[in-house]
């Protein structure tokens, strides 16, 4: 055991003035970072549904002028004609329409289809009924005040269609049956445009910050063996003996920086969280780092494997981000993979 340390200590001082362990300091803070912020999403619903007004009565100009003004996933936008709604719905500038017939208001109470509303949608529409109930809420204080007095009227008693107490009743009913009120009694965090969700990353996408750590440390341990002959030195089981201390030597920033990240990442944390979270990192990255020395130690002779581990460095990288879901860099990840393609290699 002392032996063991104070290889470890004489190795880890070497270690300080080795470029590569600063490198694998910085990839360990960068990846620990993308791991902690990924799961914290912010989605923005915007749905654009084309209205088209074709009756010229107040009432309706009123609704409509709601509509297009109204705060909501919804985005309700005036068109002047049938052409351009569906110029608008085939190109996916709209994702559905709504057409308020001539006579519309006057009419709330005549039966048939004449001047109801029409909607207008594809099969690549979302949120269909969602948008109609919101067209629905905007009318509905009118028309059902309208209904009312009509109704009375056929029975020879006038109702004003303004009165504030038949507003009174309805606007209650809206605020109990909206949209927003149901997604306030599901508990989810809705402003009416923005949705913030905290989405957890499942434990396996861990997976991809270590093994791009591991395929960093084989290829430390490769290199180490390469450049100092140990493997003309050493037997097989010395030279497992020293991969396993280099991975000690450069498992320690990642035991180090996980603390600071967890800390960071976290405002009301536990120091037995702490230490466990701390424990796992290192672990984790211990085994597999093992795994990916042995395995340059074994074909520490091999031109192959010299020659492919390039490209094996790149892959875990791009693999990486693959299972960590960084679907904001696909853009750098692809570029990258061209500029470093295994044929070059």
């Amino acid at each position: 055991m002392k032996l063991f340390l104070n290889r470890l200590s004489v190795l880890a001082k070497r270690s300080l003035i080795n470029p590569a362990m600063y490198v694998m300091s910085f990839v360990i803070i960068l990846m620990a970072l993308l791991v902690i912020f990924v799961p914290e999403k912010e989605t923005s619903i915007y749905i654009p549904v084309a209205v088209l007004n074709k009756d010229t009565s107040e009432d309706t100009e009123e609704i409509i002028d709601s509509l297009t003004s109204m705060n909501s996933i919804f985005h309700f936008y005036e068109v002047d004609d049938e052409d351009e709604i569906y110029n608008d719905l085939t190109s996916g500038k709209a994702n559905t329409a709504y057409i308020f017939p001539n006579g519309f208001s006057e009419n709330l109470t005549s039966s048939g289809s004449r001047y109801d509303i029409k909607q207008i949608s594809t099969p690549a529409s979302s949120f269909v009924f969602l948008s109609r109930e919101e067209v629905f809420r905007n009318f509905y204080q009118y028309s059902a005040r309208q209904i009312i007095k009509e109704t009375f009227a056929a029975h020879g008693r006038e109702v004003d269609v303004h009165d504030p107490e038949l507003k009174r009743l309805f606007g209650k009913y809206l605020d109990d049956q909206s949209l927003f009120a149901l997604e306030n009694v599901e508990g989810k965090i809705y402003d009416a445009i923005t949705r913030t969700e905290k989405v957890p990353i499942p434990l396996y996408k861990f997976a991809g910050f270590f093994i791009f750590t591991a395929a960093l440390l084989g290829t430390l341990a490769f290199l180490n063996d390469q450049d100092n002959r140990i493997y003309l030195r050493f037997g097989l089981i010395e030279r497992i003996y020293l991969g396993l201390i280099q991975v000690a030597v450069f498992t320690l920033p990642a035991m180090v920086i996980s603390i600071i990240c967890f800390i960071v990442s976290r405002i009301g944390f536990s120091p037995l969280h702490v230490v466990v979270y701390t424990l796992l990192v290192t672990l984790v990255s211990f085994v597999l780092g093992t795994v990916m020395t042995l395995l340059p130690i074994r074909t520490a002779r091999s031109k192959i494997f010299s020659s492919i581990l390039p490209v094996y460095l790149i892959l875990s990288f791009l693999f990486s981000g693959i299972l960590m879901d960084l679907t904001n860099f696909g853009t750098a990840l692809r570029t990258l993979s061209r500029l470093f393609p295994p044929s070059m290699f």
